[in-house]
């Protein structure tokens, strides 16, 4: 069999922790979940298994599909009330919160599916904001136009105000805040006389954030 290739355009970033975790589980309780290969045998899924599974010496069986049916791995060994049975089933979901995406690479690949776009894990809003990280904190004073759509001004931090700051260090948290705090583009209330400056609003309510947290539970 020809040698399994890893992505070199892979969107996970897999650290020590990440692979450590998915070596141990690999060698203490077995493979658990296929991974995925195209017709190169290049990794599409799964390269943080891949490597490690080729690290340890496990051998690598390839079933050939279309994609026209799910191909499921039964453990045989192992059974309902099996403590092995149930670790794997944790350390699999641990797996994968251990590792990051690469917040370049998926842009870049992002941008490259085409009419798929859409079939990414993204839905269109998402994608839409998506495209205003870059540019959320390099706009500049632009001359109102008239024509445009009506803006809504940001709101205004005040010392009198109570208030947290949050920050963010990779581009996917991110999206995420803006998507669960219903983030959008507002126009800077400081700007000139006949002129707009635009941006994402970064100024909510605490209130308003609450109750996007609990999700209108209050």
């Amino acid at each position: 069999m020809e040698k399994l290739k890893l992505d070199p355009r892979n969107v996970r970033k897999h650290g020590k922790r990440n692979q450590q975790v998915i070596a141990e589980s690999l060698r203490e309780l077995g493979a658990g979940r296929s991974i995925l290969i195209d017709s190169s045998n290049t990794a599409v899924a799964g390269n943080g298994v891949l490597e490690q599974a080729e690290k340890l010496g496990i051998p690598i069986r390839v079933v050939e599909s279309d994609g026209s049916e799910l191909i499921a791995v039964k453990r045989v060994d192992l059974s309902p009330d099996d403590p092995k049975r149930k670790a794997l089933a944790i350390a699999d979901n641990r797996a994968s919160d251990l590792s990051l995406f690469d917040e370049d690479a998926m842009a870049k690949l992002l941008a490259e599916c085409g009419d798929f776009k859409m079939k990414a894990g993204f839905n269109s809003a998402e994608l839409e904001k998506m495209s205003l990280l870059n540019t959320a904190d390099s706009s500049t004073e632009q001359p109102v136009d008239p024509d445009a759509p009506e803006v809504p001004f940001a709101e205004e931090l005040l010392e009198k105000h109570n208030y947290v700051v949050l920050f963010f260090d990779n581009d996917v948290d991110w999206l995420q805040a803006l998507t669960l705090f219903d983030l959008h583009t507002v126009n800077d209330s400081s700007t000139r006389p006949g002129y707009e400056r635009r941006g994402i609003g970064r100024v909510i309510r605490g209130a308003d954030a609450i109750n996007q947290i609990l999700g209108g539970a209050r």
